[in-house]
């Protein structure tokens, strides 16, 4: 890596997700001086070589992205994402159960919202999330087995 160094937003009221219909993280939106969105990318992972010399370029002013704009279908219900909010205000007054209720109402109406499936996961699992790395073998194997979806729905 060329040693890069970039702001990083931590958004945890999901604005950026609202706005730009993020449904996982992590993301890359890329702006020019001028403020103009040059590129935004859902389900960026700067560890991957391809993604690394995007920024890298980007930030050398090199090149502009070629896929400027990431025009994948991800729009994120409303509905959804109401209970995500609903579940944020809940769990910010100390009622957890409540707000993950809230969270899987959000997750059965938008199974593939994987902001609203880790907000759950790390308010469940918090030693998988908060003691130390982020555990994403954890989280695949939870996506690999289902993540015992069909009960999401029944809450």
């Amino acid at each position: 890596m060329a040693g890069l160094q970039f702001p990083t937003v931590i958004d945890s009221e999901n604005t950026l997700g609202h706005m730009f219909n993020f449904k996982a993280i992590p993301n890359v939106v890329l702006i020019d001086p001028s403020g103009v969105i040059r590129y935004i990318r859902r389900g960026f992972d700067i560890r991957k070589p391809e993604f690394a010399e995007i920024v890298e370029n980007w930030a050398q002013g090199d090149s502009e992205p070629s896929d400027r704009l990431d025009h994948q279908d991800a729009t994120v219900t409303a509905e959804a994402m109401e209970h995500f909010r609903e579940g944020l205000a809940l769990y910010q007054d100390n009622k957890p159960e409540e707000a993950i209720a809230a969270w899987r109402r959000g997750v059965a109406i938008e199974p593939d919202n994987y902001i609203i499936r880790k907000q759950i996961w790390a308010v469940e699992n918090p030693d998988r999330f908060y003691d130390g790395p982020v555990d994403y073998a954890w989280q695949k194997e939870q996506l690999d087995k289902g993540d015992n979806l069909s009960n999401w729905k029944k809450t």
